[in-house]
C-alpha cells in the first residue's frame, strides 16, 4: 500500500474509525466532509448500542455481540471523553412464539449475557412496569454519538477538511483516485475508503443502499418516574441522559423531510406504550427530536470492503451504525494493511459490498 495519506469520504462513525484505524498503523489520514464531523445519522444526542439475542446461526447476533465488545474494549482505552452507561438493556418481543424461542436461546447461555426476568422483578429492574415479560442484556448500553466521533477523530495523523463536498471521484490510469471537491479543490490518492450515506452517487459501481428517515422524540425527566435500564422492543426508551429520556424511532423510505413532525412523535408515543405504559400518559408529554437518515441493506448487514483497486467502501450500517462502525473498520483496514483480522475471515464474505450486485 502505498505511503501517501489515506482519504476518507464522510466524518460520521464509519469514516472517523476508519480513519483511527489507519492512524493508529502510523498511516496519515485526511478525512473530507461535507458539513461537520457527525452531522448525519451518527449525530444523534444518544446511541443505544445492544447485542441482539439470537441462534448461534444468527449471522445478526454475532455480529452486533461482536460489535458491542468491540467498543466496550476501546472505550475502556480511549472512551474517557466520551459519555457512555453500560447500564443494560430489557428486551420484549413481539409475540408468544418469539419469547418462547428467545427464552430457549436464553437458557442454554450465561446469566451475564442474556436472563429471562418477568413480574415485580421486571418492574424493579427498569424501574417501571414493562408492557410484558422480556429479556435483560446486562452487555447494552448508552453514548453519546457525537463525543465518539470526535474522539475517533482525536489522532496527530488525521487531518479532517470539513465543508469539503466530493462530487465526483475518478480512477487514473496508475490506479489513483481524482477527488473532485464543490469548491474546485482536487485531491489525489492511491488509497480511498467512502464512508458515508452519500457513497451511492459517488461508486463507480452499484452499491444496494437504501436510505430511511428516522425522527426521535424525548420525554423530560420527571423525579418520581425514573428508568434504570434501556426499554426495548420494536424501538427503545433510555433512561434520562441529560434530563431527556430519548424514545425513537421512526423509520420512513422515501422521504427527505428533515422537519420535525407530531405525527411521528405520536408513532413514537405509541411505541412507548408498547414499552411502558404507565410511564408516560399524556402525548403532551412527548417532545419532538432530532431527524436523521440511515443507510440500510436488505439483509441488515453493512457493505464493507474493496469494490476497485485502491477503492474501499464501508456503508449501509442502519441502526447499528455506533456498535458496529468500529469493528468493521478494523476488519476493513486490518484486511487492506494484511494484519490479523479481529474476526473470522468469513465476515469479509459476508459483508462484501458487491454481494447484491449480479454475478
Amino acid at each position: 500500500m502505498s505511503s501517501s495519506p489515506i482519504v476518507i469520504i464522510g466524518a460520521g462513525i464509519a469514516g472517523a474509525s476508519i480513519a483511527r484505524q489507519f492512524a493508529s498503523r502510523g498511516r496519515a489520514v485526511i478525512v473530507l466532509e461535507r458539513e461537520q464531523p457527525a452531522c448525519g445519522g451518527s449525530g444523534n444526542p444518544v446511541a443505544v448500542v445492544r447485542p441482539e439475542p439470537g441462534g448461534a446461526d444468527n449471522p445478526i447476533a454475532e455480529f452486533s455481540a461482536a460489535g458491542v465488545r468491540w467498543l466496550q474494549h476501546w472505550l475502556t482505552q480511549h472512551g474517557a471523553s466520551v459519555p457512555h452507561a453500560f447500564c443494560g438493556a430489557f428486551r420484549m418481543t413481539r409475540d408468544q412464539r418469539r419469547h418462547d424461542k428467545l427464552r430457549d436461546y436464553a437458557s442454554a447461555r450465561p446469566h451475564d449475557e442474556i436472563m429471562e426476568v418477568s413480574g415485580a422483578a421486571a418492574d424493579k429492574l427498569c424501574g417501571q412496569a414493562p408492557a410484558s415479560s422480556g429479556f435483560f442484556l446486562p452487555q447494552a448500553g448508552w453514548l453519546e454519538p457525537v463525543a465518539l466521533v470526535h474522539a475517533m477523530l482525536d489522532h496527530p495523523l488525521i487531518q479532517v477538511h470539513t465543508r469539503a463536498e466530493v462530487t465526483s471521484l475518478v480512477q487514473h490510469v496508475d490506479d489513483s483516485w481524482r477527488l473532485s471537491l464543490s469548491d474546485g479543490e482536487i485531491f489525489s490518492a492511491a488509497q480511498v475508503v467512502m464512508a458515508t450515506a452519500y457513497a451511492t452517487q459517488l461508486s463507480p459501481l452499484p452499491l444496494a443502499v437504501d436510505r430511511a428517515r428516522g425522527q426521535l422524540s424525548v420525554v423530560p425527566e420527571q423525579a418520581d418516574q425514573a428508568i434504570h435500564v434501556i426499554v426495548c422492543r420494536d424501538g427503545y426508551i433510555t433512561p434520562a441522559i441529560n434530563g431527556l429520556h430519548t424514545i425513537g424511532a421512526t423509520i420512513q423510505y422515501d422521504d427527505e423531510d428533515a422537519s420535525a413532525r407530531k405525527t411521528d412523535d405520536l408513532e413514537n408515543f405509541q411505541r412507548l406504550q408498547r414499552l411502558l405504559p404507565s410511564f408516560a400518559k399524556d402525548l403532551g408529554m412527548v417532545l419532538s427530536g432530532r431527524v436523521a437518515w440511515r443507510a440500510t441493506t436488505q439483509d441488515r448487514l453493512p457493505l464493507v470492503g474493496k469494490i476497485a483497486e485502491g477503492l474501499s467502501v464501508s456503508v449501509g450500517h442502519g441502526s447499528r451504525g455506533i456498535a458496529c462502525a468500529p469493528l468493521c473498520a478494523e476488519l476493513l483496514v486490518a484486511a487492506l494493511c494484511g494484519d490479523p483480522l479481529p474476526m473470522a475471515r468469513e465476515w469479509l464474505r459476508r459483508l462484501d459490498p458487491l454481494r447484491f450486485a449480479p454475478r
